[in-house]
């Protein structure tokens, strides 16, 4: 009778082996993809406060006023004049100016960058991609 158990349990400890190596397995993909989308939003992150500050240095001072001001069109045509200059189309998937315009009267400029991931490990197999967007603003300032 005992021999009978222990025949019909025989490969189950496998099966059970193979579940929890297909659970880890899967574990470390999504830490993976987690980090690595953390990443890029960081470096894309870093790319609009460029693009913000280079903006914000292209203020021109008006005959109205003393403060230098910026428009929305002047915050655009700067973020996208950084961004071929660095480089950085080639560091990204689809990166884009999504959004860009000023507040405070024209002193603070504001670029909001979009661009997609590439999973690690799940792209090989599947076309896994994330989409991010990042914001950055910048004030003008006058230094006397």
């Amino acid at each position: 009778m005992l021999r009978r158990l222990h025949a019909e349990e025989a490969g189950q400890s496998a099966v059970l082996i193979l579940g929890l190596l297909l659970v880890v397995l899967l574990l470390v993909a999504v830490m993976a993809g987690a980090t690595a989308v953390n990443l890029e939003a960081r470096k894309l992150l870093s790319a609009a406060d460029g693009a913000a500050s280079a903006a914000a240095q292209a203020a021109e001072q008006g005959v109205s006023s003393p403060t230098p001001k910026v428009s929305g069109a002047q915050v655009r045509a700067q973020a996208e004049n950084y961004l071929a200059a660095s480089g950085a189309h080639g560091q990204f998937g689809s990166l884009a100016v999504s959004r860009a315009w000023v507040s405070d009267a024209g002193e603070t400029a504001h670029v909001e960058l979009a661009a997609v991931v590439d999973l690690p490990m799940v792209s090989t197999i599947l076309p896994a991609q994330v989409s991010i967007s990042v914001e950055s603003h910048a004030r003008v300032s006058l230094n006397r």
